[in-house]
């Protein structure tokens, strides 16, 4: 006969192994099954709010394992690379580190506190019985709860029959490269997240160094294909005339991606619980609304999933446990995926001409705080 965990976890990233390393920490049997990468986390080196600092001491542990470095710095540059406007913290605002790391480092906190994981090359159907949930791939997983973190919501709301009015989208798509970086070239971009207007309005550029490795990002909400390439090298580019960046990047030994988070979504989503399972993590929509920033909140809302997974499984009406994610999610969660009051690419230019505007600008830039 199959055994029953007591909670399986499906997905690969840093919020999935995250919380099955807490599970599993408060003596739960726990398995996780890995389905093929998803296009909604970033996979290349990320930065996260300084809450991903404060995720308890199991995230804390993983972050410096993987070598993340804290920023305490945001600076700005114009669209046209000949100003800046800089806005600095007494205290980590943040930090940065490379995804593989991190996902490394809280697998291995996962296995050492006794979950199993095992990879599969095919996304696995789900199957929601009476008493417990079942993973179907090439082999089964049987959990009396289940926690669906790595995903498109679109695709889980469709699989589990969620009842929905309409099916939450987000059009935001984000390109980076990570360009390995050699002797002392990332020195003066150390301990700093940096923001770049662009000539259009409905992008953002985003970079930084972590680990000997420059991350270069565009994130855009517009509809146009085909242009990331393009938009990326401009970016760099123009970034190296200035001097910026060094002119001598190995570009031919970056590693590019694209990814589409669902920023915002989790705010639309009518419902992140099912019979026995628990949406969380980008398969809930949680990523923020401007910079489409998923570590932090996919983080965050696995590690809320997860405790409130362990009281369900002690409690005598399960499903109604669970259904208290929606109202601990929304309070500890909502305001930071919330688009601010103002548009912040529209705000942006004014951070060169009114230095008052830039610590309210970073906050809503980070923490989703209104302007």
């Amino acid at each position: 006969m199959a055994k029953t965990y007591d909670v399986a976890v499906l997905g690969g990233g840093p919020a999935a192994m995250l919380a099955a390393a807490e599970l599993a920490a408060a003596d739960l049997n726990v398995a996780v099954v890995v389905p093929p990468d998803s296009d909604t986390d970033c996979p290349l080196a990320d930065w996260g709010p300084k809450d991903l600092l404060r995720a308890g001491s199991l995230a804390k542990a993983a972050v410096q394992k993987a070598g993340g470095e804290p920023f305490s710095r945001v600076v700005y540059h114009d669209a046209e690379l000949a100003r800046q406007a800089e806005h600095k913290y007494r205290t980590p605002a943040g930090v940065l580190v490379q995804t593989s790391a991190l996902i490394a480092a809280l697998r291995s906190a996962a296995e050492k506190a006794g979950a199993k994981v095992r990879s599969t090359s095919t996304r696995p159907a789900i199957r929601l019985d009476e008493d417990e949930v079942c993973i179907l791939g090439a082999t089964q997983t049987h959990a009396r709860l289940l926690l669906i973190v790595h995903s498109r919501p679109s695709d889980v709301i469709s699989e589990l029959a969620l009842p929905v009015r309409t099916v939450p989208q987000s059009a935001l798509t984000v390109a980076g490269l990570d360009i390995p970086l050699s002797g002392g070239q990332g020195k003066q971009l150390a301990g700093a997240l940096h923001v770049v207007e662009t000539p259009e309005r409905t992008e953002l550029g985003m970079f930084f160094a972590v680990n000997n490795l420059l991350h270069i990002r565009v994130i855009s909400d517009s509809a146009a294909s085909g242009t990331r390439a393009a938009e990326l090298s401009a970016l760099v580019s123009g970034l190296q005339r200035v001097e910026v960046l060094p002119s001598d990047l190995p570009l031919g030994r970056a590693k590019g991606a694209v990814w589409h988070p669902p920023a915002g979504v989790a705010l639309e989503l009518e419902s992140h619980v099912a019979k026995r399972c628990i949406l969380a993590g980008t398969a809930g929509g949680f990523a923020a609304s401007v910079t489409g920033q998923t570590l932090g909140p996919s983080v965050a809302s696995a590690s809320l999933a997860a405790q409130v997974a362990h009281k369900a499984l002690r409690a005598k009406n399960v499903q109604d446990s669970l259904m208290q994610f929606k109202s601990i999610w929304r309070k500890k969660l909502a305001p930071s995926l919330r688009p601010p009051n103002t548009s912040l690419q529209m705000l942006l230019p004014l951070l060169f001409v009114n230095k008052n505007v830039v610590p309210k600008f970073t906050r809503a830039l980070l923490y989703g705080d209104n302007v």
